[in-house]
């Protein structure tokens, strides 16, 4: 029997060209249907809705032109109304996310499955989940507005910020149990610690209140702390809002000292934490942050976002665009810190802020959106079946890659037809085709291996000083950029937070107003000009060593100096 028919055949299929599956997720549209609606009327809806057990809890603040009060209301999974309750005297800030506190008991009582209600006059109530009854109340000091953060229960307590400081209120009857005094706050939540509550100020000071009152500062610099700090394992996680950018901190908590900073965008969306890692966002981008043991950006995705960040599952976030051309988010988080984001639109698009709340009951998901037009839109989705979670490379298809992969196999099969046919020298011209092929593929990775041994192998005495007499004192201990352009020296110093070249470079361009022009390689990115000036290329050292990587690969330190100037000075 003539087997070569056989082999062509095999070495036919093995010529198909090898493509990367990858597993995307559904589009919005498609995997949820629009249950029902509730029309709260000339009212925002700005926290997250609550499911718990088979209900949903909705909490409106009042708008700025409508005359309807701030409303606590509750709903059954179909959409009936169950409950409500209004605060006559509440105004315009109720920004407190609900909190839901299960049957209880402790050393000061016992108390039923309620819900906990902050409202701008400094009202604090425990409402029962069945009807909304009053079980008790706590009226705070407020000081324009009362009760604006996010509150935690710290066994039989419940730990309020208010305005100007922080409450512990006996979980069963409201009496208070400990009052401090800090700074004035603004949707600034409260974090319970091992021995401590934490919580910011909108003069950036990051406060420790032991239980009993006592109380620590740290001040963070000029800017606004609006979000309960997270406890990660590398040390406490806080975001300073400022212009033009905002800083994350990472705050030891024995010593109450910086660690460490990192440079984000403005107005920054209150982070949450998953695993090891800590997802936020702002004005620029969402930033996935791993916080093992220091707390450095692993990814971002572009995408507006300043409110809340809600939780929908293992790895899955949901969040508002802060603007009218997007919807809404579906993140994605891998094992490995990567992001994968999915953009939709529900009926609550257009600067929202408040997470969507997210419950599966039998068989079927819940999401409900509240809109910054006083409606809660619920949507539903049968519940898929568990798949293993299935790593994904969020990079575009590429051509080139795939039709050089395409040819290998090609030129592999061809010289497996001509080895059946006993043709020698046409075997050996399609595998050098091959080889070539091979050598085309993996050059990209070789040189930049090659690069980072000879940087890693770069002896210290090689390296350059990289200091300037000339440069400002307080530069020192900061990440510092350097440009010659035409024999002129640009510096400036006193930037923080930058992870590589490229980054700090933009940022320091920025800063001195200089014109630059980069271009994306297989390599990574490069500088092309500065200031329109090209020259015979540009090249650049870091801490005195000249780079041998693109600018984007080359990562720094909290103090790295880098310095460009033109190839013909060297």
């Amino acid at each position: 029997m003539d087997l070569r028919p056989l082999l062509l055949a095999a070495l036919v299929l093995f010529t198909l060209p090898a493509v990367n599956a990858s597993a995307e997720p559904g589009a919005f549209e498609e995997t949820y249907t629009l249950d029902w609606t509730y029309d709260f009327g000339g009212s925002y809806i700005t926290t997250a809705p609550l499911f718990v057990d088979q209900q949903l809890f909705v909490r409106t603040s009042a708008s700025w032109g409508g005359d309807n009060s701030p409303a606590l209301a509750a709903f059954s999974l179909d959409g009936e109304p169950l409950w409500s309750h209004t605060n006559a005297n509440s105004t315009h800030h109720d920004m407190a996310p609900l909190l839901h506190v299960a049957e209880g008991e402790g050393p000061c009582g016992s108390w039923p499955n309620m819900l906990i209600v902050g409202w701008s006059d400094g009202q604090i109530e425990a409402r029962s989940t069945d009807d909304g009854a009053l079980i008790w109340a706590h009226q705070s000091e407020p000081t324009i507005w009362g009760i604006t953060g996010a509150m935690a229960v710290d066994e039989d307590r419940i730990v309020a910020p208010t305005r100007s400081g922080v409450v512990a209120l006996c979980a069963s009857n409201g009496l208070l149990e400990m009052e401090a005094q800090t700074g004035l706050g603004w949707r600034n939540g409260v974090t319970i610690g091992a021995e401590e509550y934490f919580l910011g100020d909108e003069s950036g000071l990051l406060w420790g209140v032991t239980r009993d009152g006592v109380v620590r500062s740290i001040d963070l610099g000029e800017g606004k702390i609006r979000h309960a700090p997270l406890m990660t394992t590398a040390g406490l996680f806080v975001q300073v809002q400022g212009v033009p950018f905002s800083t994350v901190h990472l705050i030891d908590v024995d010593d109450f000292t910086s660690k460490s900073t990192l440079r984000t965008g403005t107005s920054p969306a209150v982070p949450v934490m998953y695993d090891s890692f800590v997802l936020s966002a702002d004005s620029e981008a969402i930033r996935l942050f791993s916080c093992a043991d220091s707390c450095e950006e692993t990814s971002r995705v572009s995408f507006r976002s300043n409110g809340e960040i809600g939780v929908l599952g293992e790895g899955q976030f949901s969040l508002p665009f802060n603007g009218l051309e997007r919807g809404w988010g579906f993140v994605n988080v891998s094992s490995s810190g990567g992001l994968l984001l999915e953009v939709f639109t529900t009926g609550a698009d257009g600067y929202a802020t408040s997470a969507p709340g997210s419950l599966t009951y039998e068989e079927m998901t819940y999401l409900a959106f509240g809109s910054d037009d006083s409606v809660v839109y619920v949507y539903t989705s049968n519940q898929t079946p568990a798949v293993e979670n299935i790593e994904v490379d969020q990079m575009e298809f590429d051509w080139f890659v795939q039709g050089m992969t395409f040819l290998l196999f090609l030129s592999l099969g061809a010289a497996g037809v001509q080895f059946l046919r006993n043709k020698g020298t046409s075997v050996l011209r399609f595998l050098s085709i091959y080889l070539l092929i091979i050598a085309l593929l993996i050059v990209d990775q070789v040189a930049v291996q090659w690069s980072q041994f000879i940087q890693e192998n770069t002896s210290d005495a090689e390296a350059q000083e990289a200091w300037d007499s000339s440069w400002n004192e307080s530069w020192r201990g900061t990440q510092i950029v350097s440009i010659t352009i035409e024999g002129e020296l640009h510096s400036v110093g006193g930037l923080e937070g930058y992870t590589n070249a490229y980054e700090l470079t933009m940022a320091a361009c920025e800063e001195l107003g200089l014109e630059i022009r980069v271009e994306s390689t297989s390599l990574g990115i490069y500088v092309v000009a500065f200031e329109g000036v090209t020259g015979e290329g540009w090249e650049y050292t870091v801490d005195g060593r000249l780079a041998t990587l693109a600018a984007d690969s080359a990562m720094l330190d909290a103090a790295s100096i880098v310095q460009w100037y033109p190839v013909e000075a060297r």
